[in-house]
């Protein structure tokens, strides 16, 4: 998967391409072990494509606080992608036994 592929489904060509370079790779490997599937980055199927597009899109904004505490301060912070995106990687779920 190419960097101006991620721009044209984004439909936003001022995303830093050094990040884009760096994250592809990382959220293709998130998908291949979410899936149990062994992609490689130029045969991926259109809904991992989008997954992997938006997943650079959601990891540019600032992470959400989750829970906030006052007394004697505690934080919590949403780490992990949101149900709606991970439900692009569905389709190509594939059950495994460890």
């Amino acid at each position: 998967m190419e960097v101006t592929e991620v721009k044209n489904i984004l439909n936003n060509q001022n995303i830093d391409e050094g990040y884009l370079s760096t994250a592809i790779p990382l959220f293709i490997d998130y998908a291949n072990n979410y899936c149990n599937q062994s992609y490689e980055a130029n045969e991926l199927p259109g809904g991992v494509k989008v997954f992997v597009a938006k997943a650079c899109e959601y990891n540019m904004q600032k992470v959400g606080l989750k829970s906030f505490r006052m007394g004697e301060v505690s934080y919590s912070y949403e780490t992990d992608f949101p149900k709606t995106l991970k439900d692009y990687l569905k389709p190509y779920r594939r059950v495994g036994f460890n």
